[in-house]
């Protein structure tokens, strides 16, 4: 059988004068499909890409600062550290968003949706962790620094889980010798 499966509208050749029960038919509604799933993968990828790019920048704008300009490296606990640093970047707004929610004033469907990304966010972080820049590698240190936000360059920034402070201390068992460790490599054993 041949192929005649278009993969797009241009290809189609006398779209205008196809009867609606027709094979030209059923080929302009796979092709139409073909570009509306196209475009909301399109749309997908852009939008991820746009959150995790925002969430680098913030990571290199904090190390460019002058109290952490001169550091070349990062241990795994400056990292967490860094990390809840992020996780209360919004800790203002939502105190205010608190305060209106206790006015009996209802938030608006934006408030509700920033309220939501930040506790999912937050959900995620103390659960699976959080993919951040890995500041243990100086590459990547250097290679943020010099990053201009690109968001089609993230891909040269390595990106590692990391979990905050907070989230290690209900994990940690009471066996003093898995403390050890643990506090030792800045791991989670158990």
């Amino acid at each position: 059988m041949p192929n005649n499966k278009r993969k797009r509208m241009s290809k189609i050749k006398g779209k205008e004068k196809a009867h609606p029960y027709s094979r030209k038919a059923r080929q302009i509604s796979r092709a139409m499909n073909k570009e509306a799933l196209l475009s909301k993968a399109k749309i997908d990828r852009v939008n991820s890409a746009m959150s995790r790019g925002q969430k680098i920048v913030w990571f290199r704008d904090r190390i460019n600062e002058d109290d952490l300009k001169t550091q070349k490296t990062w241990t795994l606990m400056e990292m967490r550290s860094l990390l809840d640093e992020y996780l209360q970047r919004n800790n203002e707004d939502m105190d205010e968003l608190k305060t209106k929610r206790e006015e009996t004033r209802g938030l608006s469907p934006k408030e509700e949706l920033f309220v939501q990304v930040v506790e999912t966010e937050r959900k995620e972080a103390k659960l699976a962790g959080l993919d951040v820049p890995d500041l243990n590698n100086g590459l990547v240190v250097k290679t943020l620094r010099i990053w201009d936000g690109d968001v089609n360059s993230i891909t040269t920034i390595k990106l590692t889980k990391c979990k905050p402070t907070d989230a290690d201390n209900e994990a940690i068992s009471a066996d003093p010798k898995v403390q050890a460790i643990a506090q030792a490599t800045g791991m989670v054993v158990g």
